[in-house]
């Protein structure tokens, strides 16, 4: 399903953060890694933040030199675990320049932390990593990054992959992305289901004519009835694809925060999800709860930018 990992790096610890991931995926499942760093041309901006004597030195071709030993090193440890890797260090806008290379061979999986601080592009990894997903077609591993002596961070990769669905073909347009893992990486699949709470019910769903309101409690009995036997339905798919290993989970409440919670349970697990259209009442504007997890989840996100358009969804 992935033809490479795509690593942007900032020379930060913290940027480095997703390199035990890209570790297990690239051995497990014999992907080949390409560690880039964008080297951006200098602007006004820039040397009127920087120490203008540093500044005078700092040409692009001094910080491409940089850059080149730091992947070197950064390469060598990973091909010390017999890992294939490759660097690349392109220069330009780096949010364009990521997202510009993923053209350039199909399958590609961009792996990049939330977040960094200082190191060669100057900590550019945070706001970028938010443009990449919004300007690339490409899956993207997204790992939220830590202050150093945080006791979430981890190191361990994951064990458990969680698979929020609203009942769409948008939403389960992961499903592929989630076999591929779950046996390359005997990974457990931990799928969720979420219901509308009682103020989204009532926010989303318009009063019917003579001002009477449908009735929650009525709604809430036939969703989760609905919402068991989907989840049922895509349980049994998967196991007769392979996956064996799985666990399933209704929730009510407000999707974004109900995926953060169960997510936090432990801290070993990849959250695999859709972004991109709505499809109504107890299906969900994928874009931003996808962003949300993505921001606020303390560890991995898988985000599928998922084809088609909440109509057609609405349709099938």
């Amino acid at each position: 399903m992935y033809s490479r990992i795509l690593v942007p790096l900032d020379g930060s610890s913290l940027g480095e953060e997703v390199l035990p991931y890209v570790r297990q995926l690239s051995d497990r499942l014999s992907i080949p890694a390409e560690l880039m760093a964008v080297i951006e041309p200098p602007t006004p901006s820039i040397s009127r933040d920087l120490n203008p004597q540093r500044h005078e030195h700092e040409t692009v071709a001094h910080r491409t030199g940089h850059a080149q030993n730091y992947l070197s090193r950064v390469a060598e440890n990973l091909r010390a675990d017999g890992l294939s890797v490759s660097i690349s260090t392109p220069s330009g806008n780096p949010a364009a320049v990521i997202a510009a290379e993923t053209e350039k061979q199909t399958e590609t999986l961009i792996a990049m932390c939330g977040h960094g601080r200082s190191g060669l592009a100057r900590g550019w990894l945070g706001s970028v990593t938010d443009r990449v997903l919004h300007m690339t077609s490409s899956p993207m591993l997204i790992v939220k990054s830590h202050r150093l002596d945080d006791p979430l961070r981890t190191k361990t990769g994951f064990s458990k992959i969680i698979v929020p669905l609203d009942g769409s073909p948008l939403a389960e347009q992961v499903l592929p992305h989630v076999e591929y893992l779950a046996m390359g990486l005997e990974l457990t699949v931990d799928l969720v289901r979420v219901t509308p709470s009682r103020d989204e019910f009532y926010r989303y769903l318009p009063d019917l004519p003579g001002g009477r309101s449908p009735s929650y409690e009525n709604y809430l009995e036939e969703a989760v009835e609905e919402a068991t036997t989907y989840i049922s339905e895509i349980e049994d798919s998967l196991r007769q694809k392979g996956v064996n290993s799985l666990e399933k989970h209704v929730l009510r409440g407000n999707p974004a925060d109900s995926i953060i919670g169960i997510a936090s349970e432990t801290n070993d697990r990849l959250v695999a999800m859709t972004t991109h259209g709505r499809s109504g009442l107890g299906r969900w504007l994928l874009g931003s709860v996808a962003d949300r997890v993505a921001v606020h989840t303390e560890g991995p996100v898988l985000v599928i930018r998922a084809t088609g358009t909440a109509s057609e969804s609405s349709q099938a």
